[in-house]
């Protein structure tokens, strides 16, 4: 009997809305592989960008930098210098010239003498400074040393992180060399204390202070004077506004800034203890807006402290009867406690500079013509204290906090956190906060959520997000300066870096769904919805980050999947050409080839964190390594799937590039739940025409794969040869 030879195409990208049988004519899995008018490719590969052995002294750093990178800006400076700007939960890093250079800005600064303590023969110094308020794993490093400590140990310009913390008034460092000598409150420094570390893992707060007691929602409120007295463990409370407590109630001060330490107040009085908040104080009584509280220990001097308040007030009202919160003095324990979010940054361009913020804490400014060396971004001082994320307006330029602490005009500090709230500076002024009738300052609580997520800025608006709705912020000028007006409900943003702008048309990953906005809020037809959101680790939704790849006209989003607490996959949609697809990564930010003429990404890997040139012209390896990639389609009948066919020959279609191969494999099955029966596999080069086989079923799949090193290839269709084999 005479074969017949049938053409099989499938429609473009992965569609696996239902099942394998189900989605017949198109492919279903597969990595590494985007579409060209319609048929696959394998995509390019990635060199690292900053070699790690590059650097040596400060404030240029090796290539392999602390930390998985949350947020990636790039540009061009006004002297057509290529840079980028990318901060982790522990350092800012600036890369320009072909070096990586350490910006981060810095908490706090002192001056000590008789600090250094080391032990002849080990790598251990132990640093003195009282209530240095510094955690392990933070970072600090030195500057004008008199001395050579140990005999042998120079500390100058050397950045180091706190390995252990002997008490309130003292740390250690690990430095490479061993002491030559044993030494004792030796040596004269400036002690630079980076910005406290922050983390990439969702913690849950626990113990007192991290979830509701029996007690109503606290009321936040500012702080305008500490005052203690020697002796004695009563402390006055003085609050910037009305606070509503009274007696019996209790009240807990949390850290409104991560960059700095918590004001030490009596001497040796630190009410905070830690980012997180607490512990608790009983408040004594009240009197107008000041509280008298009762302190752990008796304050070793009297004195105010009047300004650099570095914390707020939470003050929780006891209710009477059953609450329904934890009874009072109990921690809180795993289930009840909050959840403590990942370190995440926000970076915007003003002018040739840039604008960052650390979510939770103030602003900050990295100037690059900055005289300073290093140079390094600064504190914003006049900002509100703790802000969640930032953007700059176009054009009329102003600089917008989301989520932030509101104005309160009788306040010596920024008043109570609002994470609804959107503040913005006066109009091309980045330190005017504070509205008036000579600026523009300005702010607006939203409405349809709990906390605003993120921002981008598209056509003629700036698009907002709260956790269920999308705003459109529009400039209008004076008297109001903006104008909101909600676009949607129900689409809330996944994380804040989870949505882009591409020729005017937003797009956004929420929480269960991905969205555009082009003048109205739809819901993307998405033929992989349920396989990505089903691998998503919901817990890490603030880590999805998504990018633009406009060479071959693709929006990217990097998301966590399955356990994994790092990005390690991605999803790709072609707007243009309506199709989808996914696969494996590494990569946890991602920057579009306008400045560096390829797309730039940062990746965490298992030798560390790099900064990477993505997809450079003809480079189809990883830093020289295979990269393996595969297209695989549904299951297909073989003529109509109504007779058992054999099939003996198959002649492929394809692209590939000298002494490379492809495997091709078909798969063949006698129903859709059978088990596959004897598979076929075959390589095939550029020089192969056909390959013949022996299989026999009703239905069958088709892979194609590439483990070659440097392969670049490109798959057209395929014809397959078969016959009746009878109707068992």
């Amino acid at each position: 009997m005479t074969a017949t030879l049938a053409k099989f195409d499938f429609k473009p990208g992965f569609n696996r809305e239902s099942t394998q049988y189900a989605e017949e004519g198109k492919w279903y899995d597969g990595n590494r592989v985007r579409f060209r008018s319609g048929k696959p490719e394998n995509m390019r590969g990635y060199t690292t960008k900053v070699p790690a052995d590059t650097g040596t002294t400060m404030p240029i750093v090796s290539g392999k930098f602390d930390g998985s990178a949350r947020a990636l800006l790039a540009w061009r400076d006004n002297g057509n210098i290529r840079r980028a700007l990318f901060g982790t939960p522990d350092k800012v890093y600036e890369f320009n010239g072909g070096n990586l250079y350490d910006i981060t800005p810095l908490a706090s600064t002192v001056a000590l003498t008789s600090c250094f303590g080391t032990s002849v023969g080990t790598t251990r110094v132990c640093c003195s400074d009282g209530s240095h308020g510094r955690s392990v794993g933070d970072y600090v490093y030195f500057t004008s040393a008199s001395t050579t400590i140990g005999s042998n140990i120079v500390l100058n310009n050397v950045v180091y992180p706190i390995t252990s913390i002997i008490n309130t008034n003292s740390f250690t460092i690990s430095v490479t060399n061993t002491a030559a000598a044993t030494s004792s409150t030796s040596g004269a420094a400036n002690f630079n204390y980076y910005i406290a570390t922050g983390t990439s893992v969702q913690t849950q707060g626990l113990g007192y202070g991290a979830g509701s007691y029996n007690a109503d929602t606290p009321t936040s409120v500012g702080l305008s004077k500490i005052t203690a007295t020697g002796g004695n463990a009563l402390v006055t409370v003085s609050c910037a506004s009305a606070h509503g407590g009274s007696a019996n109630d209790f009240i807990v001060f949390q850290n409104t800034t991560i960059t700095n330490i918590a004001a030490t107040v009596g001497g040796n009085l630190n009410l905070t203890k830690s980012a997180a908040g607490g512990p608790q104080f009983s408040i004594v009584s009240v009197n107008g807006t000041q509280v008298i509280i009762s302190a752990a220990a008796n304050a070793s001097a009297s004195g105010d402290v009047t300004s650099s308040f570095n914390m707020t007030a939470l003050i929780y009202k006891q209710t009477t009867g059953s609450g329904t919160g934890r009874a009072w003095n109990t921690a809180a324990t795993v289930g009840e406690g909050v959840n403590l979010d990942i370190t995440q940054w926000s970076l915007d361009n003003w002018g040739e500079d840039v604008i960052l913020n650390r979510k939770g804490s103030g602003i900050y400014y990295f100037d690059v013509d900055a005289s300073t060396s290093p140079t390094r971004a600064t504190s914003v001082t006049t900002s509100p204290v703790s802000v969640n994320s930032i953007i700059v307006s176009p054009n009329d330029r102003h600089l917008i906090a989301l989520g932030a602490n509101q104005y309160e005009a009788s306040a010596t500090v920024s008043g109570a956190f609002n994470p609804m709230l959107v503040r913005w500076s006066d109009q091309d002024d980045r330190t005017t906060w504070s509205p008036a009738k000579t600026n523009t300052a300005g702010e607006v609580v939203l409405t349809d959520g709990t906390r605003i997520v993120g921002a981008n800025r598209s056509k003629n608006a700036i698009n907002i997000w709260t956790d269920n709705s999308l705003w459109l912020m529009q400039f209008v000028g004076p008297p109001f300066t903006f104008k909101f007006s909600q676009a949607g409900t129900n689409c809330g943003l996944a994380g804040p870096h989870a949505s882009i702008d591409y020729n005017g048309v937003t797009y956004w990953m929420g929480y269960d769904n991905f969205y555009s906005n082009s003048g109205q809020v739809q819901v993307l037809d998405c033929s992989v919805r349920k396989y990505i959101f089903d691998d998503l680790n919901t817990t890490y939704y603030d880590k999805v980050y998504t990018g633009i790849n406009s060479e071959f006209r693709e929006i990217v989003w990097l998301y966590a999947g399955g356990t994994s607490s790092e990005c390690n996959k991605y999803v790709i949609y072609s707007p243009e050409q309506g199709y989808w697809v996914y696969g494996d990564t590494f990569f946890t930010t991602f920057r579009d080839r306008e400045i560096f003429n390829n797309t730039l990404t940062t990746g965490a890997t298992t030798t560390g964190n790099f900064l990477y040139d993505n997809e450079p012209d003809n480079v189809y390896t990883g830093d020289g390594s295979t990269l393996v990639s595969f297209i695989e389609s549904a299951d297909f009948d073989i003529d109509d799937g109504n007779k058992l066919m054999f099939m003996n020959r198959i002649i492929p279609d394809f692209e590939l590039n000298d002494n490379k191969e492809l495997v091709i494999k078909v798969s063949p099955k006698q129903f859709p739940e059978s088990s596959v029966l004897t598979t076929v596999s075959k390589a095939i080069s550029n020089t192969t025409n056909k390959i013949d086989f022996r299989a026999r079923g009703r239905q069958a799949k088709i892979r194609v794969s590439c483990s070659s090193n440097g392969a670049e290839w490109e798959w057209g269709s395929i014809r397959l040869a078969f016959q009746p084999d009878g109707g068992r």
